[in-house]
Parts: structure tokens; sequence; C-alpha cells
């Protein structure tokens, strides 16, 4: 009787031992199960790897911004990228105007964005700018002021007036850079616009700025599409301020051709409207 009770048990508790293990391993195996994670409307925390960027450790972020996932849009006026909203952190780049960015999130009147910088062919930079770069600046209305404190004809707010332009201290982003520009080899030349304020114009050369001007403040623009190595590229010329310390700007954008190997430049100089 002993023999055969011990045979009888000697199975009951090898296949009590197997069930045990096997119920051991499921729980390891859902233990091991991950919980979601990045849902902040569910308790997570949130990595904010939401984008690709050299910097992006770098960049401050937000648990109360607003996420845009890859929103395409132009920077239209020469802008600032930081590393934090609000003027704040660092500088990351300058971004030119008509600019391609995406857009990843945005905080109470900033967006984040990523761009590229011609300087590092092949990475993407990310920074905070101010949601007014990617509107065109509104133009104020001119301000009158007496005529006799710029040359012209005509009496009274009546006629045609001008103003001496002249161009100094040309500095290109790099020294390597060419420019389809006239500004240098034809200054000075003259501005015209009407005695009390509204359109106006001066050439240089075979290249006419437009735009508005009244004795006191000056905005105007040129642009032409000029090819090189057979890339098509936009030059874009401002000249802009309050008279008689003027600014002006160059900005370079590809648009076609073969551009493989093309970096594009900007450049800054110092004008002045002379009586």
């Amino acid at each position: 009787m002993r023999s055969r009770a011990y045979k009888t048990l000697v199975p009951l508790l090898v296949v009590g031992a197997v069930l045990s293990l096997t119920g051991c391993n499921v729980l390891k195996k859902l233990a091991k199960k991950k919980t979601p994670t990045g849902d902040t409307s569910s308790g997570g925390t949130g990595t904010f790897n939401d984008f690709d960027a050299f910097n992006k450790s770098d960049v401050s972020r937000f648990i109360d911004e607003t996420r845009l996932f890859n929103e395409t849009a132009f920077v239209r006026v020469i802008t600032f990228a930081r590393t934090a909203p609000d003027n704040g952190g660092t500088i990351v780049g300058v971004i030119d105007p008509d600019t391609l960015v995406l857009k990843h999130a945005r905080r109470f009147g900033n967006t984040l964005i990523t761009f590229t910088r011609a300087a590092f062919p092949g990475k993407r930079f990310a920074g905070w700018v101010p949601d007014s770069a990617f509107f065109f600046p509104i133009t104020p209305p001119p301000t009158i002021t007496p005529p006799s404190t710029v040359t012209g004809t005509g009496t009274g707010t009546g006629g045609t007036c001008s103003m001496k332009l002249r161009v100094s201290g040309f500095t290109p982003s790099k020294s390597t850079c060419s420019f389809n520009e006239n500004v240098r080899s034809n200054s000075p030349t003259t501005l015209f616009f009407p005695c009390n304020g509204g359109g106006a114009t001066a050439r240089f050369g075979s290249q006419l700025f437009s735009g508005t001007a009244d004795k006191t403040r000056v905005s105007l623009s040129n642009s032409s599409v000029g090819t090189f190595s057979g890339c098509e590229i936009r030059t874009t010329q401002t000249i802009a301020g309050s008279t008689p310390v003027l600014s002006y700007f160059l900005s370079e954008t590809i648009v076609g051709g073969s551009c493989k190997g093309i970096s594009t430049c900007t450049a800054r100089a110092s004008m002045t409207a002379l009586q």
C-alpha cells in the first residue's frame, strides 16, 4: 500500500510544479508589458521626442504648449530663432524671408519650428520664433512734414521730392558669396517720391527699387531671379528705415533648376539718405 501511494504521489507533484512555473512565467510577461507614455490626457509624462533637430536637447519645451505636428509654413520677415520663446534663451540662427519651415508647437504668441541652415547641409535646427514672423509686414501710413527738409520741386506739400541714397559697409554672410546686385557699383543714386509722401522709386543700374517714402521714412524693395551654375536663385533686396540712416538687406532663395551643392547667402549694408 505504501509503495502504490508513493508512486501515485510523485507524478502529481511533478504536474503541480510545472503548472506553478508556467503561471510564474505568465505573470512575468504581463509585468514586463510597457505602459504607454506620452499621452498627457491619461497622466503620461511625454518625452517631446516628436521632431528631429540637431539641437533638440537645447530647446525649451512646455507642458501647456499646443502640438502642431509638422505643419508647413513660410517665414515672411527676417527673424531670429531662439532656444526659448519671447526672446529668451540663445539665438539658434537667422531665418531669411520666404524660408519654408515646419511648425511643431505653439505657445502664447510663439511657435516652435525646425529649419535648415546653409552652413550645415543635411541638418535641421529647432527654435522658437514669434507668430508675427509668418506674416508680411504692414507698412504704416507716411508721416507728412513740411517740405523744407527735403530738396524737390513744387510748392506746399505737392510736387516731387528727391534724396540721394549712398550705400556703405556692404557685409556678406560668407566671404565666398557673389550676388546679383547693382547697389554697390551704382551708389549713390536718386530716390524720387511725392513731397507729401507716397509711391517711391530708386534705380541702381538696371535694378529698379519701388515702394513708399516721405521725408522721414523709406521702404523699398527689388526682387529678381538669376541663374548660377544651372540653379535658379531669387534675390530679394530691401531698403528701409528712418532718414537719414537706412538699412539694406539682401537674401537669396532657391526656386528651381539643378541646385545640388549650391548654398544661398545674405548680405547687409548701411545706407544714408542725403539731401
